[in-house]
């Protein structure tokens, strides 16, 4: 079949697939300019801007061709496809949640953008399990927003399962009960849903090997601190540089700065003379700063961010034993805290060092709290100077358990009620995580789970029909193919999809499609065969419908070639400081490096 301007290859997308389809429709266009690609299901949007791009040549021709084609058709299940236009190729895949969303890792807290294979997040057991992969792509649909009283907000789309106890009355007194912990999608999520918060239960003292002084011209490795990461007091001192502590560099060396006023300034010096550090004091206007000049400090303070903004608390500081992580929310609260009767109180811009104190005070004290965002206008005049400000985040937690209380602790998570459930059509860039043995993480504290039905590492519900989980929806799309009946149909999933356990499935799948006209080709295609720098794995199946001018389809899957790119091609140049390794982590790595070469 020949396609050409007049004649194009109109592309719908019952699900926004992953981004490995987007790349396969962008390679089509590549190897064959002469054919023009429509995007049915919906219209190419920037992901900055959320707007259409009105430049696209596709969306013209889509706008020309079909006035009502680039909106979005919606639940898959209830589709009129009568009513859609036709189209020639169908895809179909699954969708997360989007950028932003904080995940708490072995590392501390990270947005899921930011999150690879290889790192181990907090799942539903309350253990680390590995990230196998890491998924995205654009996503344009109904967005689920939840508020609960353990984070701020949450965005999703509809099919992601939270982990999630529902409340009911029992017995004349109407006593308050829940059921045993299960997975609820988000678009049945209710009011009587109580949504589930891990806590972190690891008690390890940090693994600190000192740092490199290369003050006098030579370098030095120097380590002082390793014998104060069992004092409560050092790590107080870390709370309160955590709250109003920063970073300073000279010709003659480093130094930490706290600065405090006169109601913790008692409390801050001794926790300095308890660690037996040198330092000087500076009067500035109505606070006191001290100056703790000591380049190993310096480096060790680093893993807290840089900024206001940009302060967090990392995961080795959230593992320490529950008597040491006391110590330091009680410098943390002193320093940027207060106490309102039985309440205690912290704010800050840094939404990641929010959720990080959130999870300090659930685990030390097996609390519920409440999280609350106030979003700011970007600029505000302060003492007649126009300055920028952000969105500030505050943490109110209690000590003491009163039976007004709405959430509560129980065997080491926390269950609390959600406040708000809207859903409403948004488009941009979502994300998804799959981990390895339990297939779920934490998404802004809720405990989630991966939408994978077919994954070896997910719940493996499968693909029967009629079974309710998101990867049986797969013959809602018997529907569409038997009313519209298109020229190709292309199809992506994991590498599992061909296993001992689903390949029946997919065989039945396959036979279906046989019944209809076409003919499938399917195979297992790596990532790192076709030029990108990535070792990943998927089932890919190409349907082509026979035709009388083609009664016997044939298909070749691209043949594999060298790979001549590396990660370092496509690595961006201008990369922020936060995500370069500090002079502490770089020496802790030759250190190892050198044991181990000494062991050989």
């Amino acid at each position: 079949m020949k396609y050409n301007k007049d004649n194009p290859l109109r592309v719908f997308e019952a699900f926004a697939g992953y981004s490995s389809q987007s790349l396969a429709l962008q390679r089509l266009k590549e190897d064959y300019p002469e054919f023009d690609f429509v995007r049915v299901g919906w219209a190419e949007f920037d992901p900055q801007s959320k707007k259409p791009i009105d430049e696209q040549p596709a969306v013209i021709a889509n706008r020309a061709l079909f006035p009502d084609g680039s909106r979005n058709y919606g639940d898959i299940t209830c589709i009129m496809w009568q009513d859609v236009p036709d189209f020639d190729l169908f895809t179909y895949s699954f969708p997360c949640f989007p950028a932003g969303t904080l995940v708490l890792t072995h590392d501390g807290y990270k947005a899921i953008e930011e999150v690879i294979d290889g790192d181990l997040v907090l799942t539903h057991t309350n253990n680390f399990q590995k990230v196998n992969h890491t998924m995205q792509r654009a996503y344009s649909g109904n967005v689920v927003h939840l508020r609960g009283m353990c984070f701020d907000d949450v965005y999703c789309t509809e099919n992601h399962p939270f982990y999630a106890r529902k409340r009911y009355r029992y017995g004349h007194k109407c006593i308050r009960c829940f059921t045993k912990p299960e997975w609820v999608h988000a678009k049945d999520l209710t009011r009587d849903c109580f949504i589930g918060y891990a806590v972190n239960t690891k008690s390890e003292i940090p693994k600190w090997d000192g740092s490199i002084d290369n003050r006098w011209g030579h370098s030095k490795k120097v380590n002082n601190l390793r014998h104060l990461l069992e004092k409560t007091d050092f790590w107080y001192l870390m709370g309160r540089y955590v709250g109003d502590g920063w970073r300073r560099t000279s010709k003659t060396g480093s130094r930490i700065v706290i600065c405090c006023s006169d109601r913790n300034k008692k409390s801050l010096v001794d926790a300095i003379n308890a660690c037996g550090l040198n330092y000087s004091e500076a009067k500035e206007r109505t606070v006191y700063k001290f100056h703790i000049c000591m380049n190993e400090l310096y480096d060790f303070v680093g893993r807290f961010g840089y900024m206001a903004y940009g302060k967090r608390i990392d995961g080795e500081t959230m593992n320490l034993p529950v008597h040491l992580l006391e110590s330091f929310l009680k410098g943390y609260v002193d320093s940027d805290g207060c106490k309102i009767g039985k309440f205690y109180k912290t704010t800050s811009i840094s939404k990641e060092l929010c959720y990080g104190v959130a999870q300090c005070v659930a685990k030390v004290y097996h609390r519920p709290f409440s999280l609350y965002r106030t979003a700011r206008k970007p600029k505000t005049i302060i003492e007649g100077r126009e300055v920028n400000q952000r969105d500030s985040y505050s943490l109110v937690w209690k000590l003491s358990t009163d039976t007004q209380d709405k959430a509560f602790y129980e065997d080491g998570y926390i269950w609390f009620p959600i406040n708000s459930i809207e859903t409403k059509e948004d488009v941009c860039q979502v994300y998804n995580l799959s981990v390895d043995i339990d297939e779920s993480y934490t998404a802004n504290g809720c405990i989630v789970h991966n939408c994978t039905d077919v994954s070896n590492a997910g719940r493996q519900a499968g693909l029967e029909k009629g079974s309710g989980t998101r990867s049986s929806l797969l013959w809602e799309c018997e529907r569409a193919i038997e009313i519209k009946r298109p020229k190709y149909i292309l199809l992506e999933n994991v590498k599992a999809l061909l296993s001992k356990k689903f390949k029946p499935y997919y065989n039945k799948w396959v036979e279906i499609l046989e019944g209809y006209g076409y003919k499938t080709f399917t195979e297992i295609l790596n990532s790192k065969d076709f030029g990108v720098a990535q070792n990943r794995e998927r089932v890919f199946g190409v349907s082509i419908l026979r035709t009388e001018d083609e009664p016997e389809p044939i298909y070749h899957f691209p043949k594999p070639f060298p790979l001549t790119s590396c990660l370092a091609d496509v690595l961006d140049e201008d990369v922020d400081e936060k995500y370069f390794l500090s002079d502490e982590m770089l020496a802790r790595f030759c250190v190892k490096s050198v044991e181990q070469d000494g062991d050989k």
